[in-house]
């Protein structure tokens, strides 16, 4: 069965990345209604600005393969959260393995 949920999905896969390599970021906040729209955006965008804070931060030491997955999952945040606040259906076999662990249980 499939539930309806709100989440905001980013997941980027830098170019010199190894094959299977990627950042994903997934806030799912279960059931959806507008308000839960809005602060999975919210909560999104939050996460976008710590993660430029963090790459424009010259203490930050980081090896050259997590920078740019870093970077590119900020970027698929971006994008995610330009626009309004979105509800997405999510049907995945993680979603449906999140839903079915005790964790995620009613989501």
């Amino acid at each position: 069965m499939c539930q309806s949920s709100t989440a905001i999905v980013a997941e980027a896969q830098p170019s010199s990345a190894p094959s299977g390599g990627a950042a994903r970021l997934v806030i799912d906040l279960g059931e959806a209604h507008p308000e839960a729209a809005v602060l999975a955006r919210t909560l999104a965008i939050g996460v976008g600005r710590q993660i430029t804070e963090l790459l424009a931060d010259p203490a930050t030491d980081l090896p050259a393969q997590l920078r740019a997955e870093l970077a590119a999952l900020a970027d698929a945040l971006a994008e995610q959260t330009t626009g309004g606040a979105t509800v997405t259906t999510l049907d995945t076999p993680l979603a449906r393995a999140w839903r079915a662990h005790p964790a995620g249980r009613g989501r």
